[in-house]
């Protein structure tokens, strides 16, 4: 059975303003060879047009045939990001998604976008993948690598928005569905308190960051007894505050 492996992938590099998960320097899959990529993260206001230009360098020994793709990030309930590698983004186009890289040369890749994201902004990942040209001969364990850069377009105007459901269970957690109604990513921190009969449970919330349109669980207690209890939430972003939510909920 043939098996294809990356030697490595680089995170991805999502987030504004200050904390990223990739800094912008030069992203190499390996540290003796393998493919690069830069810059790792590419940031433009959102406007149709030329955004900017990827250089991809192969450093191993062997030809590699690449292809780059602009895909949606999904974002899970714990707030993990990955690319969508099921989806492309339609509104962004690069002008070389596939093609052969000798050892040891360099390719540019523009990316443009073609029309004005929906609510101002977009955020989305650069899929770079390398495997050698003669690949589909080889036998046993092939040898490829992945990068993941990112693609970073946010708003002019930033539209704060967060709205909270009901209090639920996750496993021993409980935790506070968030959906974000805004379209920025930027930093949402605050306070949770959870009192029950027991005392009161306080926490800070430092660094979460929600994708718009999407929704992640926000844990208020990893593990709680059997009771009744009341929550309260109070978050911020962009130094205003955001959404205050109380919960009643019951552990039965």
């Amino acid at each position: 059975m043939r098996r294809w492996v990356a030697a490595a992938a680089v995170p991805a590099a999502l987030l504004a303003g200050g904390a990223a998960l990739a800094s912008g320097h030069t992203a190499r899959a390996t540290q003796t060879g393998g493919l690069a990529l830069s810059p790792t993260v590419l940031q433009a206001a959102p406007v149709p047009g030329r955004l900017g230009t990827l250089t991809i360098a192969n450093r191993s020994a062997a030809a590699l045939a690449v292809t780059v793709t602009p895909r949606p990030w999904t974002e899970s309930a714990a707030g993990a990001f990955a690319p969508d590698r099921r989806s492309a983004l339609s509104q962004v186009k690069v002008d070389a998604g596939s093609f052969t890289l000798a050892a040891g040369a360099e390719q540019t890749v523009a990316v443009t976008l073609t029309g004005a994201p929906a609510g101002g902004s977009l955020y989305g990942a650069l899929d770079v993948t390398g495997l050698p040209v003669d690949a589909a001969k080889r036998r046993g364990v092939v040898l490829g690598y992945r990068l993941v850069g990112t693609l970073r377009l946010p708003p002019a105007q930033k539209r704060y928005g967060l709205t909270a459901g009901q209090v639920k269970r996750s496993g021993k957690a409980v935790v506070l569905p968030l959906t974000s109604t805004g379209n920025t990513i930027d930093a949402i921190s605050g306070h949770v308190s959870v009192k029950g009969a027991r005392g009161t449970l306080n926490d800070n919330v430092a660094g979460l960051r929600v994708l718009p349109g999407r929704k992640v669980n926000l844990v208020l207690a990893t593990s709680v007894r059997k009771g009744s209890y009341s929550a309260t939430v109070t978050l911020k972003q962009g130094g205003a505050k955001l959404l205050t939510a109380k919960r009643k909920f019951s552990v039965r």
